[in-house]
């Protein structure tokens, strides 16, 4: 039987990139491919375990190979145009790294792609427009997955969303937000994160702070990301609308994106751009929540976008007034039967 292939790729003709990346592969003991251009990339691109994009590549590789793929990082000397961490979305990167500040991330990514892929489960929970209910069906797939894995956190990358240890009731609990962690350059130690993170009825949860005068940038989260991703479990994201680049670290890590539409007219119209910008990067599962005030049925949801309607989040007229309190999500027998379709698919299929 033959052997998987092994060796990194790195795609760049900028000799200082090369320079930069065989560097640090010759200390991690790592060998590299490299090709000179996306064509000739193209024989390996789908079989290396890992594979680094020059930056300045990054549009022909659009062009010219199947996107996405995991593994993918883009790489550069430096980066001036703000728009490249737009890439993360269009190309499904899961990191931007500068060189040679990023080494020693680097050196820690190329120890990982012999070891596979990260073993933890990543959701990300998106709403067509405002007020859909992401936040609240990110947190209550969350809990849910604690009842059946050996650990579950709650990653909020809406910065605009008021921050969910107030929707949980779990402002007041010490520990970590994003504040604290938007100077963080090298690589993020995953266990010391974890416990430094507040909990929320026990759930480690990392969210905006209401007074926070710092913001992380776009590698900041994504070191961070790359810890809580490592041990096995459930990260399960709000990312709001997707409208903010940081979201775009977790959606080109995620293997599910849940996209929630309420079922008004304007709401689907919404979703159908949205689905336009990142339903390349994975399929999406369509989640729909009523009340449907024009009339609108699943069917007409699921014709409209040419998706199938996963899930009906039920309607419960109390949910805003709990939310304006701050407490647990719902977990009624209803939201339990959602959740667990969304968090195994394959066993609500068996079933």
């Amino acid at each position: 039987m033959p052997q998987p292939y092994t060796r990194p790729l790195l795609i760049t003709a900028d000799n200082g990139v090369q320079e930069a990346v065989l560097a640090v592969a010759a200390e991690a003991q790592v060998d590299v491919a490299v090709a000179a251009d996306v064509g000739a990339a193209a024989v390996l691109w789908g079989a290396a375990p890992l594979v680094l994009l020059d930056a300045a590549l990054v549009e022909a590789a659009t062009r010219l190979l199947p996107l996405p793929r995991p593994g993918l990082v883009v790489v550069a000397r430096t980066i001036d145009d703000p728009g490249t961490w737009r890439h993360l979305v269009t190309v499904g990167a899961e990191h931007v790294v500068e060189l040679p500040e990023g080494a020693p991330w680097l050196f820690e990514r190329f120890g990982r792609s012999l070891q596979g892929d990260p073993s933890a489960d990543v959701i990300v929970v998106a709403g067509a427009v405002g007020g859909a209910g992401t936040s609240t069906l990110a947190a209550a797939l969350a809990y849910a997955a604690t009842r059946d894995r050996t650990r579950s956190v709650l990653v909020d990358l809406d910065p605009a969303g008021g921050g969910l240890d107030l929707m949980l009731g779990a402002e007041g609990e010490t520990g970590a937000r994003w504040e604290e962690l938007a100077g963080i350059t090298g690589t993020v130690d995953e266990v010391v994160l974890l416990e430094a993170l507040p909990r929320a009825n026990g759930l480690p949860l990392l969210t905006w702070s209401g007074e926070s005068q710092r913001e992380p940038s776009v590698a900041a989260v994504s070191q961070v990301v790359d810890a809580l991703v490592r041990p096995p479990g459930a990260v399960v994201v709000d990312g709001g609308r997707l409208t903010d680049p940081r979201a775009a670290v977790a959606l080109a890590r995620c293997q599910r994106l849940v996209v929630v539409i309420p079922m008004r007219v304007r709401a689907v119209a919404a979703a159908q751009r949205l689905l336009q910008r990142v339903s390349r990067l994975t399929p999406p599962t369509i989640v729909v929540r009523g009340p449907a005030p024009g009339g609108l049925s699943t069917d007409d949801v699921a014709s409209a976008l040419s998706l199938p309607v996963a899930a009906e989040l039920p309607h419960d007229r109390r949910r805003p007034v709990e939310e304006e309190v701050g407490g647990a999500p719902p977990t009624s027998a209803s939201w339990q039967r959602v959740c667990r379709q969304l968090l195994d698919p394959s066993a609500d299929a068996a079933a």
